[in-house]
């Protein structure tokens, strides 16, 4: 069973921190000068079990992790994760991400980004430790709900693609907490379709006809999820409940519907930046 655990690095693909989207600063036109804003964005999570693609594998082990990310107002970012698995004998795990997401107009938006993945420590798993996503999503809020299509490249022995539609709404109740805390939740429901080329990093014992099954593409997840939002100025505390239903599972996979849970906390740090502007 341990030796299935070399999944887990591909958990940080489903467990990145969203990127929190930062309004453009409004420019004086009049002004040679304007002003605005990068952001450092500290993030840090705890859930109760780990999955991918839907499937938890058997197995249940509580995660944290952190990121650090780098907003530069022109819609690039640089983001750092760290996490660790609470179980022995498991090293920690880091990715680099670099990207780019910015609004196309006032309903619509893309992000862009590609993800190195690294194991710190030596893993009996052959494959894990040079694992990379390519991944871009475009945004759009086209009245009742706000939808997002996102195509994934996982890049590892052999080659994944995914495809993810993410619907959602956004609700905010009208009078704050305690006079500052404005507290929110968005419900949301997720459909993922993809390959399952991954399986030949966890030493599965596949039979043949098994084999060729895996590079088919089909429908791989289903996920609903509620997260409630504490704000106040730049913090944010969210804790959220998800069901996770997955589809397509071989034989040789033990992984079965399962409700989750997750607790973030993330702080952004505005950096000022004086924009000089042509006469």
């Amino acid at each position: 069973m341990i030796k299935k655990l070399g999944f887990i690095l591909l958990f940080l693909v489903s467990f990145k921190g969203q990127l929190a989207a930062q309004d453009q600063d409004s420019v004086q036109t009049a002004s040679i000068e304007s002003i605005g804003y990068d952001f450092i964005i500290v993030n840090t999570r705890f859930q109760n079990a780990f999955t991918f693609m839907g499937r938890d594998f058997g197995l249940d082990i509580p995660v944290i992790s952190t990121d650090l990310m780098y907003y530069f107002r022109s819609g690039v970012y640089v983001n750092l994760s760290a996490l660790k698995f609470m179980e022995e004998n498991l090293p920690w795990q880091y990715a680099l991400s670099l990207g780019y997401a910015t609004d196309l107009s006032e309903k619509t938006d893309i992000n862009i980004s590609y993800s190195q993945f690294l194991v710190a420590g030596e893993s009996a798993i052959a494959g894990i430790q040079n694992l990379a996503f390519l991944q871009g999503s475009f945004g759009w809020e086209w009245g009742p709900l706000y939808s997002s299509f996102q195509t994934q490249i996982l890049f590892n022995e052999g080659i994944d693609y995914f495809f993810t539609s993410h619907h959602s709404r956004y609700f905010e109740i009208d009078q704050r907490l305690f006079n500052a805390i404005v507290v929110s939740f968005e419900p949301k429901l997720s459909l993922m379709a993809g390959t399952n080329n991954f399986y030949q990093m966890g030493n599965f014992e596949v039979l043949p006809e098994e084999q060729d099954d895996l590079g088919k593409f089909g429908i791989q997840s289903f996920e609903f999820s509620l997260p409630l939002t504490f704000t106040k100025g730049l913090f944010e505390l969210e804790f959220q409940s998800r069901y996770v239903r997955p589809f397509n599972v071989p034989m040789f996979d033990p992984s079965q519907p399962r409700f989750m849970f997750l607790a973030q906390a993330s702080y952004s740090i505005p950096v000022k930046k004086n924009i000089k502007k042509k006469k």
